[in-house]
């Protein structure tokens, strides 16, 4: 069993043996969402876990399940205060369905982007436990997790809000104005990007072809470009004692190892020795193989 404990959300990877039959319910003030890995054949209050379903629990409530052969799961924990606070600013979900005990039917693909982000999530924490030291980088994971739990209960309720019929089209320049207006405010820690398409007002389709228009790339990576060149201004003016995982869970950034990557991949040096250049004075050139900013 795997346990990662990061306040807002807490992550759970275990094995349960067969049959076994078991019984619980989340902490007052806390969600919980339940997933059961391929191979597994488990029941919450009667219902199959499929591979397009979390079965999703409410504070408190008590909840049986049966696990007919060795199964192995994932469970999130989440805070109450968390989601309530990213469902106030997400148009046509009803806050009333989170209190609701039962599965979410939503999409394969979205349950294991969930299933995927936790277990890396993990997996970073194995190799480095100081991955999540910094509130930044606990603060940034659990917005975006809980992110995709909602969009997973707006799923299920049928198409989101920002696709209904009748509402006239955005033009496409309003669409990138509010997305880019979107993104800052996800850079500085006041929104989670992936809350995007409810925050602009427009589906993901819509949204990707205003920014290949105007930019020639998808919205998130144009959040990646952004993100990546306020890393690299807040290394260049850095104080002696900084350190790149502090500067980089000011933007959000949990997973260090993927960061670097892309901005080796940019800018032609490890984001490490930008910082070293800076503390100590030097100039930091890009590189012959730096990307210029669009």
């Amino acid at each position: 069993m795997n346990l990662l404990d990061l306040g807002e959300v807490i992550l759970l990877h275990g094995m349960d043996g067969a049959p076994v039959v078991y019984r619980g319910a989340p902490l007052a003030s806390r969600f919980a969402a339940y997933l059961a890995l391929p191979g597994s054949q488990t029941e919450v209050d009667g219902q199959h876990v499929g591979e397009a379903e979390v079965s999703w629990l409410a504070p408190r409530i008590e909840v049986h399940g049966f696990t007919r052969v060795p199964a192995r799961f994932l469970c999130i924990d989440v805070a109450e205060q968390l989601l309530l606070d990213q469902a106030a600013h997400i148009d046509g979900l009803e806050v009333s369905r989170l209190y609701r005990t039962g599965n979410i039917t939503s999409s394969p693909t979205m349950v294991a982007d969930i299933g995927g982000m936790v277990r890396r999530a993990l997996d970073i924490h194995d190799r480095d436990p100081e991955a999540f030291a910094q509130a930044g980088a606990r603060r940034a994971f659990a917005a975006q997790l809980s992110a995709l739990l909602l969009q997973c209960h707006l799923q299920a309720a049928g198409e989101p809000a920002v696709a209904r019929r009748g509402r006239p089209p955005l033009p496409r320049r309003e669409i990138v104005r509010r997305g880019i207006e979107h993104i800052q405010r996800s850079l500085r820690g006041e929104a989670a990007f992936s809350d995007i398409p409810f925050a602009v007002g427009a589906s993901q389709r819509s949204l990707n072809r205003a920014f290949d228009d105007l930019f020639g790339m998808a919205p998130h990576q144009f959040y990646l470009v952004e993100r990546l060149h306020a890393i690299r201004s807040a290394l260049r003016s850095a104080a002696p004692g900084d350190t790149v995982t502090g500067i980089c869970s000011r933007f959000g950034v949990w997973d260090l190892g993927r960061m670097a990557a892309l901005y080796a991949r940019m800018f032609g040096l490890q984001p490490a020795q930008e910082l070293s250049r800076a503390v100590g004075g030097k100039p930091s050139a890009t590189g012959a193989t730096s990307t210029r900013r669009r």
